[in-house]
């Protein structure tokens, strides 16, 4: 503790990050952490980077998370599946930090959504049939044309129901998460999404679908500004070259 602690107290804010770890969950875990990062009086800390204590006392993870959490100013949970590590840890942050967490699960519309209420329903539905499985009967082009045809009738039902997006934008979402994390949607446990109904009660909990939705998001966490530089250039035109 004597070597986590201190980041914590000579940041004006500081921040506890929990989430997945390891593979491709840990690399976008740790990108959103860094845009905490970026103000110079702000210090985030990925709770899976922290050294492991030696105690036979009691569970060293539990004095861990417990002295972490207590320190941060605020904590934040990245989540894009039900299993693993994370889920221990969001019972323990939703039983005893509560108010000052914030958390941001991939993919999740709300506790029960039976029909396309929402722009982001139309994004997850959208998701669901770019990865379907059509059977392996039929040819690419085939597949290709019966995704096509849905996702129209999904445009259709959204102009129905005056939610506002185009094909363009449709198509470009796509593309963006194809990119970055080709994965279907994720899916949850019921205990997961009672939790996350908790947070999303109390407006502190912001899904996200892309990467670029991620990164904005971390704005949504209360603290410094982020730096001018951020408003002066073009990050993912750097990011690029």
């Amino acid at each position: 503790m004597n070597e986590e602690l201190p980041r914590f107290e000579q940041a004006d804010s500081s921040y506890l990050v929990l989430g997945s770890y390891r593979s491709g969950y840990g690399r976008r875990l740790r990108e959103f952490a860094n845009c905490l990062n970026m103000p110079t009086n702000a210090e985030a800390i990925v709770l899976g980077d922290t050294t492991n204590l030696e105690t036979e006392v009691i569970p060293e993870f539990d004095i861990k998370i417990n002295l972490l959490g207590e320190a941060a100013d605020y904590i934040a949970g990245v989540y894009e599946k039900e299993d693993g590590g994370e889920s221990p840890e969001l019972g323990i942050i939703r039983a005893l930090f509560v108010t000052k967490t914030s958390i941001f699960p991939r993919d999740y519309t709300g506790l029960t959504h039976e029909s396309v209420e929402t722009r982001e329903d139309v994004i997850q539905a959208a998701l669901a049939v770019y990865y379907a499985d059509f059977g392996q009967t039929e040819s690419e082009q085939e597949v290709a044309e019966k995704k096509k045809a849905e996702l129209a009738s999904l445009l259709t039902i959204a102009q129905a129901e005056g939610i506002e997006i185009s094909e363009r934008e449709l198509t470009d979402i796509i593309k963006e998460r194809q990119s970055r994390i080709d994965e279907p949607p994720a899916e949850y446990s019921w205990v997961h999404l009672s939790f996350f109904k908790r947070f999303e009660s109390m407006d502190q909990c912001h899904p996200w679908t892309t990467m670029a939705e991620l990164r904005d998001l971390a704005d949504e966490m209360p603290g410094p500004e982020r730096p001018r530089w951020e408003t002066e250039f073009d990050v993912e035109m750097v990011r690029d070259q």
